[in-house]
């Protein structure tokens, strides 16, 4: 799990990092494996806190182009923004519909683990191609399986020959 220590923290930026294992955290794409890094600042004012990080990670990952595997950092920015207060918390539960994270004024730590996994799943390519076939196509990498010379066959055997014998008339 992903905690950061908020006990006895005064007014003002500190630095914060958590680190955990990627198969520890409930429901991580399985693309993700090894260390999962949050580093960054936590900011208090008054009964709020708001957490700006990176979080990292290592994604194995199959090249859409070549079929290889291969290894990508994944980097995501969190910025979240909680708020201390009890009597809010025990009214709403654990929902955070809008912007803040309600917590109880006693919390010793913020918990990111779902925040965190979020944020590196949205940041997975869509297009995954390994870095070495950035700028080769499908086509240039796998010629052979190009049909360059589309041939249409006008035998019997065509599964079109039965249309040339129709008579469209137009009115």
């Amino acid at each position: 799990m992903l905690n950061i220590s908020i006990l006895g923290l005064e007014d003002g930026e500190h630095d914060c990092s958590a680190t955990c294992d990627a198969q520890s955290i409930p429901d991580m794409f399985s693309e993700f494996k090894g260390v999962v890094n949050v580093k960054g600042k936590v900011k208090k004012q008054g009964k709020r806190l708001m957490l700006t990080a990176t979080a990292s990670a290592i994604a194995h990952l199959i090249c859409d182009v070549s079929g290889e595997e291969f290894e990508q950092s994944i980097e995501a920015p969190v910025h979240l923004v909680f708020r201390m207060d009890s009597q809010l918390f025990s009214l709403k539960g654990n929902d955070h519909d809008g912007d803040e994270i309600l917590l109880r004024d006693d919390e010793e730590q913020l918990d990111i683990t779902d925040e965190v996994r979020q944020e590196l799943a949205i940041h997975l390519p869509m297009k995954r191609v390994a870095p070495e076939y950035a700028h080769t196509s499908f086509e240039a990498l796998h010629p052979e399986l190009l049909d360059t010379h589309k041939s249409v066959k006008d035998d019997e055997e065509s599964p079109f020959a039965a249309l040339k014998h129709l008579n469209i008339h137009k009115n």
